[in-house]
């Protein structure tokens, strides 16, 4: 019965994360995984659970947008606003636990190219740990540094370079996160 309240633990976060406007979906039915089996009020009717789920974190990978990761200039700290987009992440990774996470960091072009890269691998390093440190495992995650090479704004101006030094996320769905095939029913006797 446990599993049964981890699995709709899953869905409902998943569900979350696909429609922002239930975020509250767990809390209002009183699911999450340390509450008792006999407060589950949720019902999962489809023959293959599992597969609900995968099919769930495909749709979410593929509609994730988490939001901006942004950080002061020529460091690895991030700004404060990055923790509730951070949270996200880590909800949708304990959601499919079978995904690889691809964290991939960008710098704005001030300075020697070669230094963006080690600072935008440092980044990508230093959000890893984060999502380490709360409790994704490291075996999961996958940091990238780009450097410079992919603005998303002007580096003319102070904004567009602080928009360009940030951190990007690509869920990479693991085994049990892809729907199985379907299975055509055993043919019936006549």
């Amino acid at each position: 019965m446990h599993r049964r309240v981890l699995l709709l633990y899953r869905i409902a976060v998943l569900a979350a994360a696909l429609c922002p406007g239930v975020h509250g979906l767990a809390a209002a039915y009183d699911v999450s995984p340390e509450s008792p089996a006999e407060s589950a009020n949720l019902a999962v009717t489809t023959p293959d659970r599992e597969a609900n789920v995968a099919a769930l974190c495909t749709r979410a990978f593929a509609n994730h947008d988490a939001g901006p990761v942004n950080f002061e200039e020529s460091t690895t700290t991030f700004r404060s606003s990055a923790v509730p987009v951070l949270q996200r992440i880590v909800a949708l990774a304990n959601a499919c636990r079978n995904a690889a996470i691809a964290v991939t960091g960008h710098t704005d072009s001030s300075g020697d190219e070669r230094w963006n890269v080690q600072l935008s691998l440092a980044r990508a390093e230093a959000i890893a740990a984060y999502l380490v440190e709360q409790g994704i495992a490291p075996e999961r995650l996958i940091a990238n540094g780009a450097g410079s090479s992919s603005p998303v704004a002007d580096n003319t101006t102070r904004y567009g370079r602080g928009l360009n030094r940030r951190i990007e996320f690509a869920f990479i769905p693991g085994e049990g996160d892809t729907p199985k095939a379907q299975r055509p029913p055993p043919d019936s006797p006549d």
